[in-house]
């Protein structure tokens, strides 16, 4: 049985780990557009045609394309769908049954006001427009959860073999609020540096730890928030054929990111899973034998960003009936400001050695400079019921870099992570159809597609061997051939539009998006070289989870024209 000594750690004041990465980067810049539901309901194949505030975020010059000033509010509500997958010994084949989550949110996709000023010109500048508006560029909703049982690790042991070699930790990070809720301690002789977790057991002479029993585990990774991008707009109408437009656009993204992983002795019998307390002065000590039940352990991340961007749009009419239209938009520079906090709590059989503490909350700031982004679209009208428009975007994800806060964005502290963007992310394509159809003049009927490609590569090297962001080498490794992960993302959706013979009118708009299956792993501190009872090593890596996401959007645009 282990030996857990009750006292605290020195404090050693450092950094604690926050989440810049490739990764965090690209899902900070990525845009999902939402803005009003008739731009939802057509997929967003909307950079030619203009007209409505929701397409202002995709192309500027949608607002000088509208003969009249217009006020619309978009209430809406997004329903994420979860299957998750557990596998204890870290491999494909050893995922077990999903377990589903539904979560529901209300969201506000689209306020805007937009005026028209007509100069009472024929030609030339016929009329200019202004506007101010809230449009929804992207939700990051999932929340899974993962179930399992695991005869071969714990979590706790990962712990313990991450704090090997420390004399001390840092009060910022996992390991001091773990340390100070019981989770681990040293064994052997004092001053070893070697860790067990609190449901290990050691052998008999005290030279390893094991897992006695299978744990019950639950992990838990929940991703939240939205980014909205505020927009001042300015456009032209120039002889009713061109139409020029402009947006200075302030983003603005509210993220919030929950780990929690629980495991406990389910039905086995907690005498498994013996712990000695000993405490007290040098020569008056006193041990007290209990088992361990549960622990639990949790990180918090809040990350919150401003920043500013310009785009610059045109739509042009070649011919009656028929639209071209273009925008660009130069990269954002983010101001990004995080902060987190770790937690962790463990039960015994006696409660009076029960364990709950918090490590310090810290935080960072940043920069982060985004892709530049590049749109194109034709929309034709067949008659005067049936409306087709079809957009292509690029997105290049390789020109983001991250960046101190008064320094540039290839400074030597950021430079192995902004390498890492450059080699392995690249161009995101995504290609957009809507189709708009009037039974009668005050009814439409609408439809739409998205496609969205995966910007991540993949190399081979030398000995061909396959190559990612997560075991690359650095710049040094020699990288021979490149390819693209075949991950897309797919979007769907239907709509009806009401236009009264007044100023109302209303929109409304489902769409269902399928995203790539992720995977995640949820030990903190990865695999460690476990062993089992008989110091054989076992079978296993770091439990993951295979997450399969979904999400239904309900949307709703209420106007009216004056």
């Amino acid at each position: 049985m282990k030996k857990i000594y009750f006292a605290i750690a020195l404090l050693l004041p450092a950094l604690g780990a926050g989440a810049q990465d490739m990764y965090y980067a690209w899902m900070l810049s990525q845009s999902n557009y939402y803005g009003t539901a008739r731009t939802t309901a057509l997929g967003n194949a909307v950079t030619a045609l203009g007209g409505d505030t929701g397409m202002i975020t995709v192309n500027p010059a949608a607002s000088a394309v509208a003969g009249y000033s217009q006020i619309t509010l978009t209430p809406g509500l997004v329903i994420s769908s979860t299957s998750t997958a557990f596998s204890p010994d870290g491999s494909d084949a050893g995922l077990g049954n999903p377990y589903g989550l539904k979560h529901g949110r209300v969201i506000l996709p689209n306020v805007a006001l937009s005026f028209t000023a007509e100069t009472g010109r024929r030609t030339g500048v016929v009329a200019y427009s202004f506007g101010l508006m809230s449009n929804t560029t992207n939700v990051f909703d999932s929340y899974s959860t993962g179930l399992g049982t695991n005869p071969y690790t714990s979590f706790l042991g990962s712990l313990a073999a991450g704090a090997k070699g420390m004399s001390s930790f840092s009060a910022y990070s996992s390991l001091y609020a773990a340390f100070n809720a019981n989770q681990f301690r040293e064994y052997g002789h004092t001053g070893s540096r070697i860790f067990a977790g609190s449901n290990e057991r050691i052998d008999s002479s005290d030279t390893y730890s094991y897992v006695p029993a299978p744990l019950k585990q639950t992990a838990i990774y929940n991703n939240y928030g939205s980014k909205y991008d505020f927009v001042f707009n300015f456009g032209m109408n120039i002889s009713d054929k061109l139409f020029l437009g402009v947006n200075l656009g302030l983003p603005m993204v509210k993220y919030r990111r929950y780990e929690y992983f629980h495991e406990s002795i389910g039905d086995n019998p907690p005498e498994l899973f013996p712990v000695i307390f000993e405490y007290g002065k040098s020569g008056a000590t006193t041990k007290v034998q209990t088992y361990y039940l549960s622990s639990s352990d949790a990180y918090r991340l809040n990350t919150d960003v401003t920043g500013i961007y310009g785009r610059f749009g045109f739509i042009y009419t070649p011919a009656s009936g028929f639209r071209i239209g273009a925008a660009i938009q130069t990269p954002s520079v983010f101001k990004v400001k995080e902060e987190w906090q770790y937690s962790a709590a463990t039960s015994f059989a006696d409660s009076r050695f029960d364990g709950s503490a918090k490590s310090y909350s810290d935080s960072f700031s940043y920069r982060l400079r985004t892709p530049y982004v590049f749109t194109a679209g034709i929309a034709s009208a067949l008659g005067s019921a049936v409306l087709l428009s079809v957009d292509y975007e690029l997105t290049d994800y390789s020109v983001m870099r991250y960046g101190d806060k008064n320094t540039d964005f290839d400074n030597n502290g950021w430079m192995e992570t902004n390498d890492c963007i450059r080699t392995f992310l690249g161009v995101s394509h995504s290609v957009r159809a809507g189709l708009e159809v009037k039974p009668i003049p005050s009814l439409a009927l609408r439809c739409g597609y998205s496609f969205i490609s995966d910007p991540e590569k993949f190399y081979r090297d030398d000995i061909d061997n396959v190559v990612t962001a997560s075991n690359w080498k650095g710049m040094h490794q020699l990288l021979l051939s490149d390819g693209h992960f075949n991950r897309c993302t797919h979007g769907f959706s239907l709509g009806v539009g009401y236009s009264s013979p007044g100023a109302f009118f209303a929109d409304f708009a489902a769409r269902f998006t399928k995203y790539p299956e992720s995977w995640y792993s949820p030990y903190w501190y990865g695999s460690y070289d476990a062993v089992d009872a008989d110091a054989v090593p076992v079978p296993a890596l770091a439990p993951i989870e295979r997450i399969e996401r979904n999400t239904v959007d309900l949307i709703l645009t209420l106007g009216l024209r004056f």
